[in-house]
């Protein structure tokens, strides 16, 4: 379940709280992302948030995660994960999407809690990210992959410029694009 809600967060420019619950008893199949809510096509899942953020009349927002033939498939991983939760718990097209082991809806605390022990196991210092990081990661991820910013605009659901605070710039690109400028 945690390696799903991270790759479908990263590549879905999601927020903590459109994946995760507050409290596992606050669940609400109208307004939480549910089974339902994951429709496959051929070559794309569609992931169907009922509210966000940026949807304030809430009339839904279709999230679109590609298949992409790489090692880190969004399709590939939420198509397993959806399997391997149909096996582990028997379903109703309302239930939650990501539930802990013991099938409680995946509250939004609990996630951070595990992210932050396998950071800290893997050797980096967990203090540094929060329930944003995926969101932020991925416009990072998406500024160095020279992704024009209109699409990283649409991809993360921004309405305004904002997005532009999420690109994290690391001290050689700033140099790299001095000396660019050198070059004139």
């Amino acid at each position: 379940m945690l390696r799903t809600a991270c790759i479908v967060a990263f590549y879905g420019f999601l927020r903590c709280g459109e994946f995760t619950v507050s409290k596992a008893s606050q669940f609400d199949p109208h307004i939480n992302l549910c089974i339902e809510d994951v429709v496959f096509h051929s070559d794309l899942v569609v992931l169907k948030l009922k509210q966000s953020k940026t949807d304030p009349f809430r009339k839904g927002i279709n999230i679109q995660l590609h298949k992409l033939g790489q090692l880190i498939c969004p399709y590939t991983i939420l198509l397993e994960y959806i399997q391997i939760r149909k096996e582990f718990s028997p379903t109703n097209q309302t239930d939650p999407l990501f539930i802990t082991i013991d099938k409680k809806p995946l509250e939004r605390q609990y996630f951070i809690t595990c992210i932050k022990k396998v950071l800290d196991i893997c050797g980096f210092n967990s203090s540094h990210y929060n329930g944003h990081s995926f969101r932020i990661g991925a416009a990072t991820s998406a500024g160095k992959a020279k992704i024009e910013d209109h699409l990283i605009k649409t991809l993360g659901r921004w309405t305004s410029d904002s997005y532009i605070r999420y690109i994290r710039v690391t001290p050689a690109s700033i140099k790299t694009a001095q000396s660019r400028l050198g070059r004139i």
